[in-house]
């Protein structure tokens, strides 16, 4: 039985609210969760298979058309979501409007600790898988949906494993799309891929670093294999919440 099979009987599609302490693109800026009026942390708390086990959730991150760089926070209490500060200043895509929605799958990790061979034996970079939603139709920051991983882009960033799971939302207008070859098939979306690869390979250059790399010679794998680091990445983050992985740079884990 898989990991995600055993998961099945813990599914669930929470029902969150969000509060912003002030307006946005100001250092103290956060946008925090709750449910039923307690505190809940999107990393930890909600669970990374959606109602009826056949779905993942996904929690936005960074709306599609926009450039303030926003993440979860792992080192914070209840993991709000902030913007990233780089060298004291607040980030922004320097390289243009970000465009697709961004965010990652709760209940996952990529270990620092464990090397990647596709990626050349560079670890994973610390923090939840990342997501791209390859629909147009803009996510609010912080919305949590339910999604179908449909592929995989093994990214290289700064040495580090940065894996790009590559989802569709689970809606009426996707419905009957399950694999890889399915997207491609569909121009629109085929091109989404391109411009994914495009995206990642030169958002930083702008900010004078070097293009990123890729593995698997900067294909997409397929939806199997997607599952395949999802699952990796779940047993890493039970790893990390066990103790049974290190934490040295001390992630909030509630």
């Amino acid at each position: 039985m898989s990991i995600l099979q055993r998961l099945a009987s813990r599914a669930a599609s929470p029902v969150l609210r969000t509060k912003q302490n002030m307006p946005m693109f100001n250092e103290e800026w956060k946008m925090s969760f709750s449910a039923q009026e307690k505190p809940v942390s999107p990393w930890h708390d909600v669970p990374l298979l959606a109602t009826g086990g056949q779905t993942f959730n996904y929690v936005n991150e960074i709306p599609i058309a926009t450039r303030a760089k926003m993440e979860i926070a792992t080192k914070l209490e209840n993991n709000p979501i902030k913007q990233d500060i780089k060298k004291g200043k607040l980030r922004f895509f320097t390289y243009g409007d970000i465009p697709f929605n961004y965010g990652c799958l709760p209940q996952t990790w990529e270990d620092p600790a464990v090397a990647v061979p596709e990626c050349g034996n560079a670890a994973g970079d610390n923090d939840p898988l990342d997501v791209v939603v390859l629909g147009d139709e803009r996510l609010e920051m912080g919305a949590v949906v339910p999604v179908r991983a449909l592929g995989v882009l093994a990214m290289i960033d700064e040495g580090e494993t940065d894996w790009k799971v590559v989802v569709l939302p689970d809606t009426e207008k996707y419905d009957g799309i399950r694999t890889l070859k399915q997207v491609r098939d569909i121009e629109e979306l085929n091109q989404k891929l391109a411009e994914v690869v495009h995206w990642f390979r030169y958002y930083k250059t702008t900010d004078g670093k070097p293009e990123n790399s890729f593995g698997f010679n900067s294909e997409f794998q397929d939806e199997n294999y997607a599952m395949k680091v999802i699952e990796e990445a779940y047993e890493q983050y039970e790893a990390l919440k066990s103790g049974k992985a290190e934490n040295p740079k001390k992630l909030w884990l509630a």
